[in-house]
């Protein structure tokens, strides 16, 4: 998140440079945007930026079941001791200030990415708990068994947890369709098996709400 097209062009070609896919946004509300289509591995943050700062957004992803565990480097021209110790107290993984060394920024970068585990990608939101690394899922403690297709939509859900994800959304990012076609039913049959799953009353849900004539939301205090 960088709001200097220069620094963002650059940061972007070093980032691909790397073997990585990097995106880049202005602001918050731009970054709030892109989340709805998924979490990033590792996040590239600037402190000075328009409407809601760098601080603000640390702290906002730190708090949120959604975003805790990804790693994020603060890219910043405020080199004090102060602003450092505060974005680290905040739950930045590293602080780098502006300007940076090439070099360097690609060797911390690489060790933030050293440190993802299986365990920092287990999703917590309420009862509900999903270990990527095994493809478990558990609730209130009970394992729960699903196919490898009901696990990747509730993953989905709930790295977006809180939020609106629409069938086509579903279509395109879990299974691969282009479009909302006749296949919408697929999602709808993946919903209902994983609601007797999970023991979901679709009336009165605790974990997926349907948001009729939308899509599908997975609540955060499940």
């Amino acid at each position: 998140v960088e709001d200097e097209e220069a620094i963002s062009t650059l940061l972007v070609d070093i980032i691909e440079s790397m073997g990585h896919e990097a995106v880049h946004c202005y602001d918050a509300d731009e970054l709030e945007k892109r989340l709805r289509h998924g979490t990033p591995d590792l996040m590239l943050l600037d402190l000075m930026l328009r409407g809601q700062n760098g601080f603000q957004i640390l702290r906002q992803w730190k708090d949120s079941p959604q975003t805790r565990h990804i790693p994020i480097i603060i890219l910043s021209a405020r080199s004090t001791e102060t602003d450092k110790v505060r974005g680290l107290d905040l739950g930045a993984e590293d602080y780098v200030t502006k300007p940076f060394h090439v070099r360097e920024l690609k060797a911390r970068i690489n060790t933030a990415l050293r440190r993802i585990t299986p365990q920092a990608l287990r999703l917590e939101i309420g009862s509900l708990v999903l270990e990527p690394d095994n493809r478990a899922a558990f609730v209130d403690g009970r394992p729960v068994t699903l196919t490898q297709q009901e696990y990747e939509v509730l993953y989905y859900l709930a790295q977006r947890a809180g939020t609106l994800v629409t069938r086509a959304q579903l279509l395109q990012d879990v299974w691969g369709f282009p479009d909302e076609t006749d296949t919408s039913r697929t999602v709808d049959y993946h919903i209902r098996s994983l609601r007797k799953k999970l023991q979901d009353d679709a009336q009165n849900p605790r974990f997926i709400q349907t948001v009729h004539g939308s899509g599908y939301r997975l609540l955060t205090e499940a």
